[in-house]
């Protein structure tokens, strides 16, 4: 009887990488998601209830937070990507 020996192609650790950078994604996204609801509702609690600007006036910070908060989901998530892929 002999032994044959099979070499890996690197299909499971293609997917075992596509795997982890796809949680590690979906879970910054829930992270940035919460934290985007969490700010426009303290700014808009600050600047409309308390210091009683008007909406209008309001929404370019609001537009401006969520921006800022799209670099914790890109810069995460390419970082583990490369270290994965190297």
């Amino acid at each position: 009887m002999g032994v044959e020996t099979q070499t890996e192609t690197g299909g499971g650790s293609v997917r075992r990488a596509v795997g982890v950078v796809t949680g590690l994604f979906s879970v910054i996204v829930v992270l940035a998601a919460v934290a985007y609801a969490v700010m426009v509702n303290v700014v808009d609690w600050v600047t409309v209830d308390v210091l009683t600007y008007p909406v209008g006036g309001v929404a370019p910070f609001v537009v401006i937070t969520g921006a800022i908060l799209t670099i914790p989901v890109v810069v995460p998530t390419v970082v583990v990507a490369v270290k994965l892929l190297q």
